[in-house]
């Protein structure tokens, strides 16, 4: 029996990639406003210093939370086999929809 692409699979790798795209957007608009900040042309005072700290101290758990997660997708990467027969695609298809 030819074996097809398995629809986990295909998910998983999908949220992968959407997810490194989206932290990756996330970590350039935030090292942006970090360079902004630390230029002392838009905001400068002890206010502007701490805000400033702030913002580093979100970047680094915008990085360890898309780290995280991308971790816990290739673990389940590592279970699931790339390509699965067309009856066990079918079957997880209909899982997920809700037709079985």
């Amino acid at each position: 029996m030819a074996e097809v692409t398995n629809p986990i699979h295909a998910a998983l790798m999908e949220l992968r990639r959407q997810i490194l795209a989206d932290a990756d957007m996330v970590e350039r608009a935030l090292a942006k406003t970090d360079q902004d900040m630390g230029s002392g042309l838009v905001w400068l005072g002890p206010d502007a210093r701490s805000w400033r700290d702030d913002l580093g101290q979100r970047r680094m758990q915008v990085r360890r939370a898309s780290n995280r997660l991308v971790t816990a997708i290739e673990e389940a990467l590592a279970g699931q086999p790339a390509q699965v027969s067309e009856s066990t695609a079918d079957a997880y298809r209909r899982q997920r929809t809700g037709r079985l």
